[in-house]
């Protein structure tokens, strides 16, 4: 299960003033297929053991659904994927009740089947806070409680030298320097903290910067790492700062229940490019020429 906390500074100036509140649920069991093509078909919420990078590193990682992919598994004749009914589950936080209910999952592919449990939102949460979640129970996942708290909101203080309530700017050959508010004395040893960058695009593939700096209030992005994202891509760049708890449960039924409580700070980034070469000298024409996309 996933409950995620989402500030959005373009959104909202104000830090936890007006939070964005999502859960979703999926109770899975698989054969012969591995983890990560699951968590592709079924869209799952980000594994930290096995989608984040090492340490103060940064990754490019592409979550392009792979159409030959699934066309492939659609011919296999042990591959499937059974999604398990718990029974209504309430996720209750802080002035805050969701409710989702199990549907029949949409016969898509072959080898899916059983019910899924979609995504309840609420766009004006007050906080975060503590978090329980209770399942009713069903004929494949028995009744369960589980209670936890949410970690603190990692505000970004600043990015490329800038405050996110500014309209901030990236020039395309800069790295990117992000301070955020450490957690203090509300920080689990097990908590963790990963940041996230995309250049939303019409195209299909969908590609996403993971670092895993420590939780100190401080990170930078090199320009190697950011030059293989945007690279000759316009627009903005979207970052997330987002710290994860989770916390373990049982059921019957299932081999393990984690329930993952992620806040995320979200901001945004108008890139800029550098203007380069004779034809492009600073007076207004070649301004213009810029503009339209003819120099950068």
């Amino acid at each position: 299960m996933s409950v995620t906390y989402t500030h959005d500074w373009q959104a909202d100036g104000i830090a936890e003033r007006n939070l964005e509140l999502t859960t979703t649920a999926q109770f899975v069991r698989y054969s012969a297929l591995e983890r990560a093509q699951v968590a592709r078909l079924l869209a799952l919420p980000l594994d930290p053991d096995a989608d984040l990078p090492e340490r103060d590193t940064c990754k490019l990682y592409d979550l392009t659904v792979d159409l030959g992919e699934q066309g492939g598994l659609e011919q296999s004749e042990t591959a499937t994927v059974d999604l398990l009914e718990a029974g209504d589950l309430t996720v209750e936080t802080s002035g805050n009740t969701l409710k989702l209910e199990p549907r029949h999952f949409p016969g898509l592919l072959p080898f899916i089947s059983g019910v899924a449990y979609g995504e309840a939102q609420n766009n004006h949460a007050a906080k975060s806070g503590r978090v329980h979640v209770s399942a009713s129970g069903g004929d494949a996942v028995g009744a369960f409680r589980v209670d936890a708290a949410s970690p603190q909101l990692p505000r970004i203080g600043e990015l490329a030298g800038q405050r996110p309530t500014h309209e901030p700017t990236l020039a395309s050959e800069q790295r990117l320097n992000l301070d955020w508010a450490k957690a203090g004395d509300t920080r689990l040893d097990e908590d963790v903290l990963y940041i996230e960058a995309r250049v939303p695009s019409a195209t299909k593939r969908d590609l996403v910067l993971r670092c895993s700096p420590h939780d100190d209030g401080t990170f930078t992005i090199g320009r190697a790492d950011l030059s293989n994202l945007i690279r000759n891509k316009r627009g903005r760049l979207v970052i997330e700062l987002v710290r994860l708890r989770r916390t373990f449960f049982a059921a019957r039924g299932l081999d393990s229940g984690e329930l993952r409580i992620a806040v995320r700070d979200r901001t945004s980034l108008e890139l800029r490019y550098q203007l380069t070469g004779p034809s492009c000298a600073k007076d207004a024409e070649s301004q213009r020429r810029s503009e339209k996309g003819a120099c950068w």
